[in-house]
């Protein structure tokens, strides 16, 4: 159920109402004039389908600050910042996700107001307006809808050395990305699918002139099922490094990345798919591990 919070600013001009059966809010545009904010517009989405509202206001003689646009789904709106004069015309505005600020559209002058909820984002809009935008609110719903099922981690193997890293859980895996070093796996980097959006993962390691092999995967029907591998000892060090790793799908199998050398792994869980990955690195890849998450048809 979401939290409808007032409308801040004046009731003048006509009630509007975009109501709070939306998943998010993706684009914010607003046009300033000379008395303060004309109006606004929103880009809404609910389960992957866009909306949107109609224009809050008149265009007039206002000029359009550039959208804030929202990267849902890892990005959320989470407040507006705005301030109105005494005759209840908005004269600026701010807008904040959990991820960056918008400048001040319009003017920083009259009563301050704000629209927040902890641990909410805003994910519809009301108030009142007229020639200019004469109030504004906003409905608030929990940050994140509890999964049925988290995804579990599986504990990495390999050797305890280097850097600890992390990806996280997604909802799938799109590209598996590979580079090799001289004595093993220098570096790592995946491309995970998080509802409509994909999520480029960091690099984990060291590049090396050998670039990166790929290995791409026909998401969203294909996912990988297990990893196996080898770790071994270098020559001079005491520790181990990651030698190869090979990606098993429902589909196929990857041509092993690396040299089969030293002691063999695999990392799966029965009746699960792996949805993101860990492990520790140095300037080579020490350790390797996996989330997963049951598969659903």
């Amino acid at each position: 159920m979401a939290q409808k919070v007032e409308a801040q600013g004046g009731k003048g001009g006509s009630q509007w109402d975009d109501g709070s059966a939306h998943d998010a809010v993706t684009k914010i545009q607003v046009g300033a004039g000379g008395v303060g904010i004309q109006y606004v517009q929103f880009d809404y989405v609910k389960n992957g389908q866009a909306a949107v509202s109609p224009l809050h206001g008149t265009k007039g003689r206002s000029i359009a600050a550039d959208p804030f646009v929202i990267s849902h789904p890892e990005e959320y709106l989470v407040s507006v910042e705005g301030w109105y004069n005494p005759e209840g015309l908005i004269q600026g505005l701010k807008f904040k996700s959990n991820k960056k600020t918008s400048d001040v559209i319009g003017y920083e002058d009259g009563t301050p107001f704000s629209l927040q909820v902890q641990d909410k984002k805003i994910i519809g809009f009301h108030g009142f307006a007229q020639d200019n935008l004469n109030s504004l609110g906003a409905y608030f719903a929990p940050l994140t809808s509890t999964p049925l099922t988290p995804a579990k981690k599986l504990p990495a193997l390999g050797s305890d050395e280097g850097t600890e890293w992390d990806d996280g859980a997604y909802d799938g895996v799109k590209k598996v990305c590979v580079g090799q070093g001289q004595d093993g796996i220098s570096v790592v980097k995946f491309v995970y699918a998080k509802g409509t959006v994909e999520v480029v993962g960091s690099e984990h390691g060291k590049s090396t002139l050998l670039g990166f092999e790929e290995f791409e995967l026909d998401y969203p029907s294909e996912y990988i099922t297990a990893v196996d591998g080898t770790f071994d000892k270098i020559f001079g060090s005491n520790t181990a490094v990651i030698t190869m790793l090979r990606f098993k799908t429902n589909k196929q199998t990857s041509t092993p990345f690396g040299l089969e050398a030293g002691t063999a792994f695999v990392t799966k869980e029965e009746g699960n798919k792996i949805v993101g990955f860990h492990g520790k690195v140095s300037d080579l890849l020490h350790q390797f591990g996996v989330h997963v998450l049951p598969i659903t048809n």
